[in-house]
């Protein structure tokens, strides 16, 4: 079992149905929607589930650095979940779970990564508080932007 330098789980809820924030989040045009962020199709995978589809992404941070890394989609279960495999300069896993509750969808995100950039892994633990906080203003980025390209209220972030 790998031990991740960082595990974070970030929950969004937005007042939509589950079919619509499920094609909006499953498509990964993050970069339509999500301020700081490309990201590409660079390979398709299986007709109908998609797995083995590779993306490549492009965050830029909130602090004066920008995170670049490809993402496999490894487990698609349509309206419930999906699962990437991460590598580049961040290395780990990703996985989206989605819930209805009502007129509410919520979603969790649970990212487990390790950071192969040799700067951040030299400086982590005097910066790693910072990584944290950077983490989590990207993430309500990504909310608000997600919710504004609904059309629906954010909840919770």
């Amino acid at each position: 079992m790998t031990a991740y330098q960082y595990a974070f789980r970030t929950i969004w809820e937005v007042e939509a149905d589950l079919p619509r924030v499920w094609e909006l989040l499953s498509d990964y045009q993050y970069g339509q929607w999500w301020k700081g962020v490309s990201a590409y199709k660079v390979r398709e995978g299986s007709p109908g589930n998609g797995i083995g589809s590779v993306y490549a992404s492009i965050f830029r941070t909130k602090l004066p650095y920008r995170l670049i890394f490809l993402s496999e989609l490894v487990h698609c279960e349509p309206m419930r979940a999906l699962e990437f495999k991460a590598y580049g300069e961040l290395e780990g896993r990703g996985a989206w779970k989605l819930t209805q509750h009502g007129t509410i969808t919520r979603i969790e995100y649970r990212w487990q990564v390790n950071t192969n950039k040799s700067w951040m892994n030299r400086l982590a633990p005097l910066l790693r508080p910072l990584y944290r906080w950077n983490h989590r203003k990207v993430m309500d980025e990504g909310a608000r932007g997600f919710a504004k390209k609904l059309g629906a209220r954010l909840v919770s972030c």
